[in-house]
């Protein structure tokens, strides 16, 4: 994704407000019974033409709860952390 270590937490926040502990590159989400630990590895940026983009790899490991459960949350945690564009 493209995103700074600073800007992914903030959606992790946005989403989950005061479920979310760690960082910069490691975070852990508690909603309810789940649990989801993420590890971030930060990558070369996507260069076009003057423009940089930084560019992370985020690896998640949920426990707890049920699939329904984990689908809700993540939906939850992807719309919060989508940006704007045309």
């Amino acid at each position: 994704m493209s995103a700074s270590p600073a800007e992914y937490a903030r959606g992790l926040h946005q989403a989950v407000p005061g479920g979310v502990t760690g960082g910069p590159h490691h975070f852990v989400v508690c909603d309810g019974e789940v649990r989801i630990e993420i590890d971030l590895v930060p990558g070369p940026d996507h260069v076009i033409a003057q423009l940089r983009l930084p560019s992370l790899t985020a690896h998640w490991r949920l426990s707890g709860g049920t699939k329904c459960i984990h689908d809700t949350l993540v939906a939850r945690m992807d719309l919060a952390m989508r940006r704007g564009g045309g």
